[in-house]
């Protein structure tokens, strides 16, 4: 199975592919450079792969929440190469790619993922690994810091910018976390899990059902600008 994955939620971006031959991948390490980046390096690894847009089963990409203008170009992206093909697409949680990703490396179990939304709030996330399968547990959310859940018992870890970003607020939930991870970042290689079972499942969607998640309106992001 050949998929496409696309993540630009977070300040690094980066692109992966993923064969029967295994995964390669891209980061991208500047937001201003993600819209060009993300055509080129797409094109640079279908062409180290000898594959085509026609040769994917689907195309996944980090669906937010997180940077209002990576989660737009990610989207966009998606929707142009999916379209040229009617490619599946596969929106998948950037909270629950972030997770993906310090189970991959870390092999955390449980975590709760708090990265900074800005304008004085977090998006979060208690995440939990169950039979080698990642999961949100409830809902993501925005909320102020001082609003974000503590997860019950211990041996979670907390993961995620928000944590230093807003470190005075959320230092009760820091300080009860069995590890702190402030500097990762999701990667388009942890869209993959994810993406596998949802193209299995059939809850792939065309093109135009490939939107970002924002969880605040957008109008209220473009007063601030």
């Amino acid at each position: 199975m050949n998929l496409l994955g696309l993540e630009t939620s977070a300040a690094i971006g980066s692109v992966a592919l993923a064969t029967n031959a295994g995964v390669l991948v891209r980061e991208i390490g500047s937001p201003r450079e993600q819209t060009d980046q993300l055509i080129k390096h797409t094109d640079e690894l279908l062409a180290e792969a000898g594959l085509g847009l026609a040769d994917l089963a689907g195309i996944a990409f980090g669906r937010g929440p997180g940077s209002f203008t990576g989660l737009r170009v990610s989207a966009a992206v998606a929707q142009g190469l999916s379209a040229v093909n009617a490619i599946p697409v596969l929106p998948v949680s950037s909270l629950l790619c972030l997770a993906e990703r310090v189970w991959r490396e870390h092999g955390c179990e449980r975590a709760l993922v708090c990265i900074d939304a800005h304008m004085g709030e977090v998006y979060s996330a208690e995440t939990e690994c169950r039979a080698g399968v990642v999961s949100i547990v409830g809902a993501e959310r925005l909320s102020p810091p001082q609003d974000v859940a503590v997860p019950e018992g211990s041996g979670w870890w907390a993961v995620g910018n928000g944590f230093a970003s807003h470190a005075d607020a959320l230092a009760t939930a820091a300080n009860a976390a069995a590890r702190v991870l402030l500097n990762v970042t999701p990667s388009a290689v942890d869209l993959f899990p994810q993406a596998r079972r949802d193209l299995g499942a059939g809850r792939a969607v065309a093109a135009s059902a490939a939107l970002p998640v924002y969880l605040r309106g957008e109008t209220a992001w473009k007063r601030t600008s």
